[in-house]
């Protein structure tokens, strides 16, 4: 099958069109990289019944890819956060945190989580070191950070947007 083509979606999100991948030829995380990617565009673009059909399929997928890295727990956590699997979606996050206490991504789902779980101080303390540690961690250009450019920024402005209102 041809590789489907990017087109712009609703909120920068990659649309895809044509014939879809032929999941059987990857690997177990990139098929989970590719169904996280279509739940997220359907997010994006209010699609629910698309984001609600695949985001099972999303989730066993990433079980199926353990372990994980830095990068597919972020992407398991946001799943988690969809699904509205919220405790689940803020140990996912806390996973990449335990080992990396100031990860960007992670301190953003734990955040975001925290926020839903109605835990408002923990969500303070998560962004206020997104915050703290946000210059220092994009020098680092770890490889999820480049792969997830769009939100690198758009969780510091979240992070202080958020703590300039409490």
């Amino acid at each position: 099958p041809s590789a489907p083509a990017a087109t712009a979606a609703p909120g920068g999100v990659p649309a895809l069109t044509g014939t879809p991948p032929d999941l059987s030829t990857m690997t177990p995380r990139e098929q989970a990289d590719r169904l996280f990617d279509r739940v997220m565009r359907s997010v994006s673009a209010g699609d629910s019944a698309s984001a609600q059909a695949f985001l099972p399929m999303a989730l066993a997928a990433y079980d199926l890819a353990r372990p994980l890295d830095h990068d597919g727990l972020f992407h398991l956590s946001l799943l988690d956060r969809v699904a509205l699997n919220l405790d689940a979606a803020l140990a996912g996050a806390e996973e990449v945190l335990a080992a990396e206490p100031n990860h960007v991504l992670a301190l953003s789902a734990a955040a975001e989580a925290a926020i839903d779980l109605g835990r408002l101080d923990d969500a303070a303390g998560y962004y206020r070191r997104l915050v703290e540690a946000y210059t220092q961690e994009v020098a680092r250009a770890l490889p999820e950070y480049q792969g997830h450019a769009n939100l690198m920024e758009s969780a510091r402005v979240a992070a202080e947007a958020f703590l300039a209102a409490r």
